[in-house]
């Protein structure tokens, strides 16, 4: 056999795996671009996932489903890219990213932000009335103008951008929420007279509720001439 044929027998026969390598090769450079987002995920699965531990999301069965799908999903395309071995695994691997993790990360992030909605709102909504009551009582360092920044702030960041963003939001007004209630507290306290004062700003307060504590916190505000009488 010549040296022609020889050669063109070796070829033939490294043929397959020349075209297994080029194929791979191929899946790669394209598995690189379908995953250059992958950065950006990571980053919005940590906010969503620190999120949820500040607002205490998971609970229900429901979003706990949804929860441990994203994070299950995760794990299962890291697993998969780590040991993919050939191009056919390579684009099993890339498509379960592509399609079920970020639907995953998407169905997650809104269902998040759903819950904070309604929490938002019942934690901040009040905090706008109360602040704007004690603003007209003239409490002491501000707090009432304080209290209706902060309630506007809680309400307005259901509007966050981006899961970083709302993450970034969350745990700013988890802070500032505490210390100002905390504040308020010290201010007027946990008794009859912080009940008067929080009833009073969701209008829902009644004559029966001012003791004589109350009537004495009151004047020493000077608010008495500030608060009416209407009936139901």
């Amino acid at each position: 056999m010549s040296d022609a044929l020889l050669e063109a027998e070796a070829l033939i026969e490294q043929l397959p795996d020349a075209v297994s390598r080029r194929t791979l090769g191929e899946r790669l450079t394209k598995a690189i671009a379908e995953l250059r987002t992958a950065g950006h995920q990571i980053q919005r699965m940590t906010a969503l996932i620190e999120t949820a531990d500040l607002i205490d999301y998971g609970k229900p069965a429901q979003q706990r489903e949804i929860l441990d799908e994203m994070i299950d999903c995760a794990q299962s395309v890291g697993e998969a890219l780590e040991t993919a071995e050939d191009a056919v695994a390579l684009r099993a691997a890339v498509d379960e990213y592509s399609n079920d993790l970020i639907r995953a990360i998407a169905s997650l992030d809104r269902s998040l932000r759903e819950h904070w909605r309604v929490l938002a709102n019942e934690r901040f909504q009040p905090l706008v009335g109360l602040g704007e009551l004690l603003a007209s009582m003239n409490v002491a360092n501000n707090l009432g103008p304080r209290l209706t920044a902060c309630g506007r702030k809680g309400i307005a960041s259901t509007n966050a951008s981006s899961a970083t963003e709302l993450h970034a939001s969350v745990t700013a007004l988890s802070s500032e929420y505490d210390a100002l209630q905390a504040e308020r507290a010290a201010e007027i306290g946990e008794d009859e007279v912080g009940e008067f004062i929080n009833a009073l700003a969701d209008k829902r307060a009644t004559l029966a509720m001012v003791t004589p504590k109350v009537q004495a916190w009151l004047a020493e505000h000077a608010a008495l001439d500030r608060l009416g009488i209407t009936t139901r």
